[in-house]
């Protein structure tokens, strides 16, 4: 296991860095901030959502701009800091091919955009529904903050190739159900299947079985083409939920096999030191794994490498949870993961 510090560990930068990203993401001061953040996001799409009633809106109006303009401000602040820090985060880098790689990431080209129209409003006019549209993008500034959905990106990123194939399966059949219904319908109902495009509305409702009913077969080939497509679609639709869901399992059983294979390293010389244990809890943090799973994974290699340790005095488990810790008094005089 790598135990190396970084060269810039006393820098203002390092120590923001890992105030926002780091490893001190999960203390006191890290959480204070990421949650006044987080906070203001949410409010942000609160107000956004009342301020199209009309009624609240006229009453609050300067309220509601006031806090867009605080807002912005601390959006602003956090761009410019994330930019600034980008140079400590190992995935972009060093120097200014660094911030180029992070201003170039998806997550900044959003965090960009949640602020980049307040300032183009300044000078040139935004219709309010798309300036609307664009503030409710904030909501995607929560990927910064919630581990999951990283998870969630990258499962999505892989399967894209096989998600473009089923998804492309779909689209086939969803036009060959259409045409054959255009086909069939036409003539007894030259309304409800007056075009190919009215079929096609037709066919993607009954596939995903929602089954609107605003369009029905009344012929005897149009019902059987029409249980024929519900059948499919039971199936075709459902199919790139299955491969995500499959995906994403996958993945969470590969973090998981990582960090205990880091566990297993750290347990070679029969002993697991404080920094051992901060460096776990930083990689399971990175991989969005609790702390219980954690204690888990580490209490389960003890067991399995033979290094369970027993107090001499009463015979007890020096490594247990937190709620047996309390009551074991010998505990203090070895290393735990809590």
């Amino acid at each position: 296991m790598n135990t190396s510090a970084p060269t810039s560990a006393n820098t203002l930068r390092y120590r923001c860095y890992q105030l926002l990203d780091g490893e001190h993401a999960t203390s006191l001061a890290g959480r204070l901030v990421n949650g006044f953040i987080i906070t203001l996001i949410v409010v942000n799409v609160v107000v956004v959502i009342i301020e199209s009633i009309p009624e609240i809106n006229q009453q609050y109006s300067d309220w509601f701009r006031l806090l867009e303009i605080f807002s912005v401000i601390i959006f602003t602040l956090e761009y410019l800091t994330r930019l600034w820090i980008s140079p400590e985060n190992p995935r972009f880098g060093e120097g200014f091919r660094g911030r180029l790689r992070y201003m170039r990431s998806p997550i900044a080209i959003v965090d960009l955009i949640v602020i980049l129209p307040f300032y183009l409003s300044l000078f040139i006019s935004i219709d309010l529904r798309y300036l609307r549209l664009l503030r409710l993008l904030r909501l995607l500034k929560l990927s910064h903050y919630i581990r999951s959905m990283d998870v969630f990106i990258k499962v999505v990123t892989s399967e894209l190739a096989s998600l473009a194939s089923a998804v492309f399966a779909v689209l086939v059949l969803v036009v060959l159900a259409a045409c054959l219904m255009f086909t069939l319908e036409h003539q007894a109902q030259p309304e409800a299947f007056k075009t190919v495009l009215d079929a096609i509305w037709w066919a993607v409702v009954t596939m995903t079985t929602v089954g609107y009913g605003d369009i029905t077969p009344v012929t005897a080939g149009g019902k059987i083409l029409a249980i024929t497509i519900m059948l499919l679609g039971v199936g075709t639709v459902a199919l790139p939920a299955g491969m995500l869901a499959a995906r994403f399992s996958e993945e969470l059983q590969n973090r998981k096999s990582s960090l205990t294979a880091e566990v297993i390293n750290a347990l070679e010389d029969g002993e697991l030191t404080d920094h051992e244990q901060h460096i776990l809890k930083r990689l399971s943090h990175q991989y969005g794994i609790s702390d219980d799973e954690l204690n888990q994974i580490i209490r389960n290699q003890r067991l399995e490498l033979g290094h369970k340790i027993h107090c001499p005095h009463c015979g007890k488990s020096l490594f247990e949870s937190p709620d047996q810790k309390a009551d074991n008094p010998h505990q203090a005089s070895a290393g735990t993961t809590d």
